[in-house]
């Protein structure tokens, strides 16, 4: 994967980074396709967090993950964030969204309902929390 983003592979960056998301190292010497979804999950997100990119687009980066690696990808998150990158994501998972955004979209029906912060998004809404904000917002536009 990282010939293809024009990187070289370096053994430092790649324990690093498997150890960031308790993947073993071992895991190269196997064909992916014999992996659980959990499992071909993490190798797919070290490949991308190996590419040392700027901006990262992820299409629901923790399906699949067990609690721990879950927990252990959210702080990787938080670590591109320190670091000044950013990483555009869609997630299901409205805690998710909650607790790693700075800014979110609602799409619903194919069209954008909302876009702003979390917070924001809560406020408008009077919810007490993001998905029954979501919930309300979504239900504010006629079908």
């Amino acid at each position: 994967m990282l010939r293809l983003y024009g990187e070289p592979y370096d053994d430092g960056q790649a324990a690093r980074t498997f150890a960031a998301l308790d993947l073993d190292p071992g895991a190269l010497g196997r064909s992916a396709r014999s992996y659980s979804k959990g499992m071909t999950q993490k190798l797919g997100i070290a490949a991308c967090l190996l590419s040392g990119k700027a901006l990262y687009v992820l299409d629901e980066p923790a399906g699949g993950l067990d609690p721990k690696a879950r927990a252990m990808f959210k702080n990787e998150l938080r670590a591109l964030h320190r670091g000044g990158r950013t990483v555009f994501f869609t997630s299901h998972s409205l805690a998710d969204v909650a607790e790693l955004c700075d800014r979110m979209v609602v799409l619903h029906g194919g069209r954008l309902l909302y876009a702003g912060t979390p917070d924001e998004l809560t406020g408008a809404h009077g919810g007490k929390d993001l998905e029954s904000a979501f919930l309300d917002c979504i239900a504010a536009v006629p079908a």
